[in-house]
């Protein structure tokens, strides 16, 4: 015979001030946890939607990134003949690129911006197909600038013929793109002379190459890597994106590891608020023992409390995750504009409830042992 639902919802009521603190302390833990998840994997996907199957990545041997290689300007009359690199006409699609990381500010505001340029030429367009220009003309020569979407946000929303400062220059925003969401978003394109010029570098960081066909990355690749004439790294664009993803993604992990900890600190909350309920109730244990209901009726009534205030929280706590949805948070040179998926937001609300019934295990336990005539003589 079970003890029916109506009992426990009383039993809730009647102690609402530590009822309702255990709910918002599992609320906070599962929007943190909502939140972190769905950075996280937004931060992820942000990189892996970038580049292209056909495209090959080239930057200096054993560098980690566009902006830490170098490679010599006169690699531009090796690398892009090598075969199985795709033409348009006459012209190799082998797009030079510069990539640096400048500090960048807003006139009229204060503060200084972390930023990734990267210097190009028209050849890039064709190339990185996924770059698409929205507004504005992709002439930039003369200090000028496309940006995406991040881009834009991390500089504080600036437009077409806006001007920032970087390199002690100023620039003129003169186009927007976009780029399917991608990390290719957070960059500012700038013309390759231009951008060396002002950076005061005489090398270039990377090339990027689109083969004649998908089946023709791996050929490519391998020739770049054996030939002698240019000591480079050579990797396919999608993994080269899905590897700097990683890097990003250290933060929102760390910050996830730290919700985990914040869990098993709710656990215990909880099964504080259940361990007092069963203090408070001892002598009701032991009538309602009396009455004919058994250990086990008992067992669950307490677990069913405790799902219910784990419920409760979760409702509370993935309604307050999902406001994260929309909001993009800056790390470093990224800006990545988090997204709350209802498979994170279901399995928030599912770990709530666990954290509710792991809490009230113990406490549901000693309830359930209570013998009769002990707990009836209890004050």
């Amino acid at each position: 015979m079970a003890l029916p639902l109506s009992y426990n919802i009383r039993s809730l009521l009647q102690r609402k001030s530590r009822t309702v603190l255990t709910i918002l302390g599992i609320a906070s833990v599962i929007s943190i946890y909502v939140a972190m998840v769905s950075f996280s994997q937004s931060m992820t996907s942000t990189f892996a939607r970038a580049g292209a199957p056909d495209n090959v990545v080239v930057i200096q041997k054993s560098a980690f990134s566009l902006s830490l290689s170098s490679l010599q300007k006169s690699s531009t009359n090796v690398i892009p003949f090598f075969d199985h690199i795709r033409h348009k006409g006459e012209t190799p699609l082998a797009s030079p690129e510069l990539a640096v990381e400048p500090w960048v500010t807003v006139p009229g505001r204060a503060g200084e911006i972390f930023m990734v340029a990267r210097g190009i030429q028209p050849v890039f367009f064709d190339v990185l197909d996924q770059i698409r220009v929205t507004h504005g003309s992709r002439d930039l020569r003369g200090n000028k600038l496309l940006l995406g979407p991040a881009a834009r946000h991390k500089l504080g929303g600036v437009g077409i013929g806006d001007t920032v400062v970087f390199f002690g220059e100023s620039w003129t925003v003169a186009g927007l793109f976009e780029a399917e969401g991608s990390s290719l978003e957070l960059a500012m394109l700038a013309d390759l002379s231009d951008l060396m010029r002002a950076a005061q570098r005489e090398e270039l960081s990377a090339f990027t190459l689109k083969a004649a066909s998908v089946g023709e990355v791996a050929p490519l690749v391998k020739l770049l890597e054996d030939d002698r004439r240019v000591l480079v790294t050579a990797v396919p664009e999608k993994e080269y994106y899905v590897a700097s993803g990683r890097t990003f993604s250290m933060l929102p992990a760390i910050g996830l590891l730290m919700s985990y900890i914040i869990l098993l600190g709710a656990i215990f909350g909880g099964m504080n608020t259940m361990y007092t309920a069963v203090a408070g109730r001892t002598r009701e244990i032991g009538t309602i023992r009396a009455l004919g209901f058994s250990g086990a009726s008992i067992l669950v009534s307490f677990l069913v409390e405790a799902a219910l205030i784990g419920a409760a929280g979760g409702l509370l706590g993935t309604a307050l995750g999902w406001l994260a949805g929309g909001a993009r948070v800056n790390v470093m040179t990224a800006s990545v504009q988090c997204t709350v998926t209802p498979k994170v937001a279901a399995t928030g609300f599912v770990l709530a409830i666990a954290i509710g019934l792991l809490g009230g295990l113990a406490p549901a336990l000693r309830a359930s042992r209570l013998q009769i005539v002990d707990a009836i003589k209890q004050v």
